[in-house]
């Protein structure tokens, strides 16, 4: 530990890789599934489709975990219906197919393993009426679906996805801000222009400094740092214009750079719970029995959260792109202004 002492950024690191690792670990006494047993508790979480149609055979997906391996004897319910077949996929996966026979409306899937433990969800499927009626609620069980799988798959990416969900919140929040106050009318606005030049013509130096101070923005500081410096050589009054506008430009480059951040340590991130997903991957093949839906499982791990994130990190860094170029316009137009006013502030520096 001592190695790490004084760099906290490794040290975060290292405790990071750590405890995925721990994640990964499997729990010591851990046994072998055996076929036709559960490991974990029945639960039934999602439906796939969620909107069938009435009135024909169709086969359900129905998604959870603890199902039993002897579909021989698993039983599945839509509502009262029972399935005529049911093929069980995986501990976390199975399909059922159901009678032409259902009777339009929402119901509820139940699963129920050889040993009697049953798990219901309720409301899981919508069956759509063949004349295409009840779109809207057929439109509300997809949209539940849908935020379903997002929930499993977020939680198929294991640990890292945490860390990558904050990162995302931050970057939407902040890009927003950016985009707020990167504005012609936040930086150099109308008004306070307008008020500016009308006291500078008519030679209030001093109203011209109150208007500064009373309107809190970017140029206003910049302006006020060269009234500050009325009556002092012109190279003084456009040296001090020079410097406030360099901070102020610093300070806004600063805003932007944090989606830079955004943009870099996302896809790092992602890279990271590829590796945890690999070792998880690794282990299963290096414990002698390797059943598909848990190697399957370990590199899905590895690519949802290499994807999750190329997606945040993407569009944080096309933000930032954007954003600077923004940044360029208004300094730019800034400066010319300021130019400008550091002119007249000369000429009546002169006059006084």
């Amino acid at each position: 530990m001592s190695l790490l002492r004084g760099k906290p950024a490794l040290a975060v690191g290292a405790a990071l890789f750590l405890l995925g690792l721990q994640a990964q670990r499997p729990c010591a006494g851990a046994t072998v599934p055996v076929r036709g047993a559960a490991t974990e508790a029945l639960a039934v979480t999602n439906v796939d489709p969620p909107t069938p149609v009435a009135g024909k055979e169709r086969w359900l997906f129905v998604f959870g975990q603890g199902f039993s391996e002897d579909e021989a004897k698993v039983e599945v319910y839509a509502g009262e219906q029972k399935a005529e077949e049911v093929r069980v996929q995986s501990p976390q996966r199975l399909k059922a197919r159901f009678p032409a026979s259902m009777k339009p409306g929402a119901a509820a899937i139940t699963v129920k393993n050889p040993d009697g433990e049953t798990a219901t969800l309720s409301r899981a499927v919508y069956f759509r009426p063949q004349d295409g009626s009840y779109a809207a609620e057929a439109m509300f069980f997809k949209m539940r679906h849908d935020w379903r799988g997002f929930l499993e798959w977020f939680k198929l990416g294991g640990p890292v996805m945490y860390p990558l969900a904050l990162i995302s919140f931050f970057g939407v929040a902040w890009a927003v801000h950016c985009l707020l106050v990167l504005r012609r009318s936040q930086i150099v606005p109308r008004k306070f222009m307008d008020a500016l030049s009308s006291r500078l013509l008519q030679g209030d130096t001093k109203g011209a400094s109150a208007e500064c101070e009373r309107t809190p923005c970017v140029f206003s500081r910049v302006i006020l740092a060269g009234l500050h410096k009325l009556g002092e050589p012109a190279d003084k009054i456009r040296e001090a214009i020079g410097a406030a506008g360099s901070r102020e430009n610093a300070h806004l480059q600063q805003k932007i750079s944090y989606m830079a951040n955004v943009g870099t340590i996302s896809p790092m991130l992602g890279l990271l719970g590829t590796v945890f997903g690999m070792i998880m991957a690794f282990s299963v093949i290096s414990s002698g029995e390797v059943r598909h839906y848990l190697l399957a499982a370990a590199i899905a791990q590895a690519m949802i959260t290499t994807a999750a994130g190329l997606v945040i990190g993407i569009p944080a860094m096309a933000l930032y792109f954007y954003l600077r170029g923004r940044l360029l316009r208004l300094v730019t137009h800034m400066e010319v202004v300021a130019d400008q006013v550091a002119t007249t502030l000369i000429e009546k520096g002169e006059e006084e």
